[in-house]
């Protein structure tokens, strides 16, 4: 399920900082980069792992209500047999599913 931005009312948002505006100060100085540019990649990381997480639990539902409806699966014992096997072989065939 992604997450749907809403309309922002304006481009400018304040964050107190607190004892963090020293730390990314001291690291923009050192990057030779502005704390604002800091600041907005650090959001645009964290936007990225959020949409991520979103669409990876939106698959995990979508795949319990598949087996839910038909019964196919593959056992845990099944899935650590492959994860074992990809070590020695990295294409090594997933399991098939069964009812």
């Amino acid at each position: 399920m992604p997450i749907i931005a809403e309309k922002a009312t304006s481009g400018t948002t304040s964050v107190k900082l607190g004892q963090r505006k020293a730390v990314l100060s001291s690291i923009a100085r050192h990057k030779k980069r502005s704390v604002h540019s800091l600041m907005l990649e650090a959001v645009d990381v964290y936007i990225k792992n959020q949409q991520a997480w979103a669409d990876f639990e939106a698959q995990a539902i979508r795949s319990y209500e598949q087996m839910q409806t038909t019964g196919m699966h593959v056992t845990l014992d099944e899935m650590r047999a492959w994860a074992s096997e990809l070590k020695i072989n990295p294409n090594a065939p997933l399991p098939q599913c069964h009812a």
